[in-house]
């Protein structure tokens, strides 16, 4: 495990204290006072009581939501364990104290030191300890998910006192890095201890939040009781918040079978991925009667790329040309309008739904980083954003078609005369493609591109296969094209080189699953880790989203812009949304009242 020091608190030189202790902003300044009572979005004296009952499609196998083995209940992440600092839900990259009561930063040493509250406890009644933040540093460092690893590996914990401890700060901006360490839920060091952490578990997890998980029925049912006792309820970060007296979440087969629980009166909530049945599946009794309520919340976080991956370690994907043409030939814009009845919206960008996506022709500031890089851009890219390809929409866009087979012949490929089946024209090897996936979610539009793909002489495969096999053959490398999504936090970093690097290309099992490999590229990640003010992020990142635009690594996929949610009409919430959440931790139940 990661060395833990131990050192008394007067031989460490004093952090220089910031102009608050109890919050940290990446940029710029917390906007809520220091002494605020709680956060704008909640209602300070919600009722509290009732219960409310969710329900999930799929299944779950493990109450250990810190490791990548298995399928993880993530309400057990959010509703059980607290972190140091609470993001806000009103601002970007802002957090006030919660399980610290002070963060002090030192940069000149490199180094952040949290003061943890005299009054936190976890559910059994024991103090939480600067030990339990130490040994949750080492424990997710080694067996923690790649986030934790690369944020935590480096973190050289030092135990300063009960209370306190100081941790090093990652690459970057400084307060970005106290950020991010502070948003780390932290574990009990008594309860993990001597474990196997990576093991599945089904046994009652232990937390400091304000619920307890009080009944599991494997793969099918948790519920959480709220944490009457709850330390932090009186907290800034904590009053108005978490008003259910019990939650219950049923995970079903399918989510038809949840769909029929909820109108059955089963359920009270549902989140509903299908855009089809949200836009004709909802005129039941239910509905049309005021019990079941249909809302829509815009997404508020990054999307990311969703999309297929090329495997750039085939032969037959390294040309651009090859993997532009394929792009070419998915008719999206039909597709969305035919299937889907026009409510997604084709991703762009590998930082979709934020600033930092490269929507516009570059300014003055990307146009010079850039060309500190020029092998990573056509001359075009100086000039103008790129785009995916848009089509007519009619579902057979002649000039796609043609555009398509153009480039496949440029780059070797041509159809052959006697049954049009696309083969080199060097070795006469046909042109095959399958495309791997864990689920079937994206059969629609797959049906889609393939039919384009067929008329060019393409036959291609769609492999759904299960988790287990899923993980093994990408760590493998062993696929065509992957379908992936990335989604990147709001302050990208040295993750992003997990995804993108030389080196991580290299490397079985790391998440750069296009095997993409290039110096100029390495470089750019590395002034994009270097980034010390988010004006120099935001430029890096855009440029970096260039980059790997393109070089037509994707074929865009697309996006939901809102979040549906059909819900028992028993249930009510302030009327101020926060701009970077739902809000859901402000709900309760119309009776408690």
């Amino acid at each position: 495990m990661t060395r833990i020091c131990i050192y008394a608190a007067a031989l460490l030189l004093p952090l220089s204290a910031a102009a608050r202790d109890d919050a940290v902003a990446a940029h710029g300044q917390p906007a809520l006072p220091a002494g605020f009572t709680h956060f704008p979005h909640v209602r300070a004296d919600a009722p509290k009581g009732c219960a409310i009952r969710m329900a999930q499609a799929g299944t779950f196998d493990t109450l250990n939501p810190f490791t990548l083995r298995g399928r993880f209940v993530m309400g057990v992440w959010n509703w059980v364990h607290d972190p140091l600092l609470m993001s806000s839900p009103e601002e970007s990259l802002v957090s006030y104290a919660h399980l610290a009561e002070r963060v002090e930063i030192d940069e000149p040493a490199r180094r952040v030191r949290f003061t943890l509250r005299q009054t936190a406890r976890w559910h059994d009644g024991r103090p939480v300890t600067a030990e339990d933040v130490a040994f949750t540093v080492a424990a997710l460092a080694r067996h923690g998910r790649p986030f934790h690893r690369s944020l935590l590996e480096r973190a050289d914990p030092r135990i300063e006192g009960p209370r306190s401890i100081s941790l090093a700060l990652p690459p970057g901006e400084a307060r970005h890095g106290a950020l991010r360490l502070g948003e780390v839920q932290v574990l009990p060091r008594h309860i993990w201890e001597g474990r196997d952490f990576g093991a599945l578990t089904m046994e009652l997890p232990v937390g400091s939040g304000p619920y307890r998980v009080t009944g599991v029925e494997p793969g099918r049912r948790v519920v959480f009781g709220r944490n009457r006792d709850w330390w932090a309820r009186d907290l800034p970060t904590g009053r108005g918040r978490h008003n259910f007296d019990r939650i219950e979440v049923t995970w079903y087969r399918d989510r038809i079978a949840a769909f029929e629980g909820l109108m059955a009166g089963r359920e009270d909530w549902m989140q509903e991925p299908d855009a089809r049945r949200w836009a004709v599946g909802y005129d039941l009794p239910p509905v049309r009667e005021g019990r079941i309520r249909r809302i829509e919340q815009p997404h508020w976080f990054i999307t990311g790329m969703n999309g297929f991956a090329f495997n750039l370690r085939r032969t037959r994907f390294a040309d651009p040309r090859v993997r532009e043409a394929l792009g070419l030939l998915l008719d999206f814009e039909w597709a969305n309008a035919a299937l889907f009845h026009g409510a997604f919206r084709r991703t762009a960008s590998f930082f979709e739904n934020s600033e930092l996506a490269a929507r516009a022709a570059p300014d003055a500031a990307e146009r010079a980083l850039m060309g500190e890089f020029p092998g990573l851009f056509p001359a075009e890219a100086f000039e103008r954003p790129w785009m995916p390809p848009r089509s007519d929409g009619s579902g057979r866009d002649r000039a796609a078609l043609e555009r398509a087979l153009a480039l496949l012949d440029a780059a070797g490929w041509a159809p052959r005369e006697d049954d049009g089946r696309l083969v080199s024209k060097a070795s006469g090897e046909p042109f095959s493609l399958s495309v791997l996936a864990q689920s079937s979610s994206q059969q629609a539009l797959v049906g889609v591109w393939f039919r384009a793909l067929r008329r060019v002489g393409i036959a291609p495969r769609f492999e759904v296969v299960d988790a287990a096999t899923f993980t093994a053959r990408t760590r493998a490398h062993d696929f065509d094209l992957v379908f992936r999504f990335t989604i990147p936090p709001e302050w990208p970093g040295a993750e992003q080189r997990n995804l993108w690097s030389s080196e991580a290309a290299a490397r079985p099992g790391s998440g750069n699953l296009n095997g993409i490999a290039d110096p100029a590229l390495d470089g750019l990640l590395g002034r994009l880790v270097a980034a010390q003010d988010r004006a120099t992020l935001v430029t890096t990142a855009r440029v970096l989203d260039r980059a790997l635009q393109w070089r037509w690594l994707v074929v865009p996929a697309h996006y939901d812009p809102v979040r549906r949610l059909a819900i028992a009409d028993r249930f009510a919430w302030p009327e101020r949304r926060p701009r970077y959440s739902y809000g859901d931790d402000a709900w309760w139940c119309r009776e408690a009242e």
